[in-house]
């Protein structure tokens, strides 16, 4: 154990009491990640990790010996390594998206497999997302030179399907490993036999669509009885066990209400489910597995830092233990083993660090720092996050997060930060660029998980049904009500600010509450509602199944769109207004912006105009410092100090 108690030591170093304020440059803030990920190779003798330049994010091999970088992998304007993973000792994997933005999150467009050798050789496009797309079902280390997907025609009925691809030259190989039905998704187990598939009933509406658990058991396919309290419940497969006898799942079957979800147990030899464990308000986030792949732990999504162990007497297990207890106000990743479970990388990070990755030899206990992903942000300049939470005023209950400056811990200048989406999307504790650069310029940052977030259960989720513009806003101008209340905030010294639909909540927040905000900032927003619904309006409009689901979570019909639609309603505002767009924004097209602007123009009133050639969200460094300078500018002027 002398190298956890090495991180002890270190981890103490690192939470030293802070020292007095001082301005760090806005390029520390902003500037991009120098490792984004790390992942160790199966020898442990080199490091993959993904980093950013401008708009791409790109990779790279290192020695670990030396720290010689071998090879450099990119892709082109906005294209994202967005995984990556070793398929032997001298061969990695990538895979490859367009990324339009810095709040781009959208997962629909094309993801491309590539393989390359270590020393930048043999580099082949395995996959390219035209007519069909794949999914990552298995490495196959017994297996070098082949991988296992699940491959999705667009034009097949059946849905996905198994292949193995040689990794050196791109050759299919079907494999007869699926149920019948359509099948969304199939789960290999830890040897990389297909054991689970979902399978897919589209209904006449977004409601009525069902969701099928297919398992296979003495060579047999079988449906999975979940008798559930649910009309459709989401299930989310986990992984396995070591010996592949039990699966693992998040599901909210067994809820009427207070639907979470909850940690299922599946054994195959007695067909037995039981659940494992629930947190009180918050839904399972990630699992963390051991160098066999079997699944020790999960997190929650919406806690502070909460880990449920499954297995704590399994010897990885009580690594990821001892890692978390050296470092307890950090969360904790293994992010990658050597094949033989001697060696782990992993990273830790929180409020007040974007990552610091470590490689940790198990047989001689001893840890090596390896590197950071924001070098030079120190800890003792930036503060706490804390979460918080509160009634609206209907009664149900909303959490979020506030950070305080350091020179105000009551009274201060709030900035209201709005999270995009919405649905599905939150904000959770963790290291936040924006709300550390205000809090170093002495603002505060209030981030508020309205009804519609994700993480607190599909019936919270569900609560923002129809609510754009109504509920899911008063979620926030109750939140903004609260920090008053409490004395965090100075009540004529408060901004809304969001990006993508928080650029929509900014601008519709000043609206609704003319009075409560001095100012606001609409971040390439969605101000045109009846557009975001044609293809001008956005790319997302023209995917499949989209009407489906705008239609049951926003509303539909040109009168009710106008309704909640900001460009229609500007005669409201009172407050200062900036408004950002990318001109080559594809998510939420710059025409928003521009009809925002005529509406503005048209009733002779001032706003702030900033527009650069860019995506959904700035990626080049100096736009994202002229945002932010503009944005201190902005909020300098209308609620800093008098």
């Amino acid at each position: 154990m002398r190298g956890i108690i090495f991180i002890c030591v270190f981890s103490l170093m690192l939470a030293l009491p802070a020292l007095a304020t001082e301005q760090v440059p806005i390029e520390n803030f902003f500037e991009h990640a120098k490792f984004n990920n790390m992942k160790l190779s199966p020898d442990g003798k080199h490091i993959a990790f993904s980093y950013q330049e401008e708009s791409e994010i790109k990779l790279a091999v290192m020695r670990l010996k030396d720290k010689a970088i071998l090879s450099g992998f990119a892709f082109g304007e906005n294209m994202h390594v967005i995984n990556f993973h070793w398929a032997n000792n001298g061969r990695v994997l990538m895979e490859v998206r367009e990324v339009t933005g810095n709040l781009d999150s959208m997962s629909g467009s094309p993801l491309n497999l590539y393989a390359a050798n270590i020393d930048g050789s043999r580099r082949v496009e395995l996959f390219r997302t035209e007519r069909s797309d794949y999914t990552l079902l298995h490495l196959l280390p017994d297996q070098p030179d082949r991988i296992l997907i699940g491959k999705r025609h667009f034009a097949e009925k059946n849905g996905m399907r198994a292949f193995t691809i040689d990794i050196n030259r791109g050759k299919e190989r079907y494999l007869n490993e699926q149920p019948a039905g359509v099948i969304a998704s199939l789960i290999a187990d830890n040897s990389g036999e297909v054991r689970l598939g979902i399978e897919f009933i589209e209904g006449k509406t977004f409601d009525e669509n069902k969701t099928v658990i297919h398992y296979k058991k003495n060579d047999n396919w079988q449906t999975l009885n979940l008798q559930s309290k649910r009309n459709n419940p989401l299930v989310y497969p986990l992984g396995f066990s070591s010996d592949n006898k039990r699966a693992y799942f998040s599901s909210n079957h067994d809820m009427a209400t207070s639907d979470v979800s909850g940690l299922f147990e599946y054994d195959f030899e007695t067909s037995t489910l039981h659940l494992v464990a629930r947190h009180a308000y918050s839904d399972i986030g990630r699992a963390f597995y051991s160098h066999e792949g079997d699944v020790l732990a999960v997190s929650y999504v919406a806690t502070v830092n909460e880990t449920q162990f499954i297995n704590t007497e399994h010897k990885d297990a009580k690594l990821l233990a001892g890692i978390q207890a050296a470092f307890p106000d950090e969360l904790v990743a293994i992010t990658s083993f050597n094949k033989s479970g001697t060696l782990a990388l992993f990273v830790v990070s929180s409020d007040k660090s974007s990552g610091e990755f470590f490689l940790y030899d198990i047989q001689k206990g001893e840890a090596r720092y390896l590197a950071s992903a924001l070098d030079k942000l120190k800890k003792d300049t930036l503060v706490a996050m804390q979460s918080i939470e509160f009634k609206a005023r209907d009664g149900k209950v909303i959490h979020g997060l506030l950070t305080m400056p350091a020179s105000l811990p009551k009274n201060a200048p709030l900035i209201v930060n709005v999270h995009g989406g919405p649905f599905g999307v939150y904000d959770n504790w963790g290291f936040n660029r924006e709300a550390q650069f205000f809090a170093n310029r002495g603002y505060a940052t209030l981030n508020i998980n309205f009804r519609g977030s994700g993480g607190y259960g599909e019936d919270f989720q569900r609560a923002g049904r129809l609510e754009w513009g109504k509920s899911m806003q008063d979620d926030v101008t109750d939140g903004t009500l609260w920090a008053i209340e409490q004395g965090f905030a100075d009540p004529s010294r408060i901004c809304i600010f969001g990006g993508s639909y928080g650029g929509y909540a900014a601008l519709w927040g000043v609206i609704k509450e003319p009075d409560l905000y001095k100012c606001s900032v609409g971040y390439v927003g969605v101000y045109d509602m009846p557009l975001f619904f044609n293809g001008d309006g956005s790319d997302a409009s023209r995917s499949r199944n989209i009407e489906q689901y705008m239609s049951s979570h926003v509303g539909k019909g040109g009168e009710y769109l106008r309704s909640i639609s900001p460009v229609h309603h500007v005669d409201k505002i009172k407050a200062e207004l900036l408004i950002v767009h990318g001109s080559k924004d594809v998510r939420v097209p710059i025409i928003h912006a521009n009809n925002l602007k005529k509406a503005l123009d048209g009733i002779g009133k001032p706003y702030e105009w900033m527009v650069r050639e860019e995506g959904h969200g700035f990626y080049k460094l100096e736009n994202r410092v002229a945002l932010y300078n503009k944005m201190l500018e902005f909020f300098d002027k209308h609620i800093g100090e008098k």
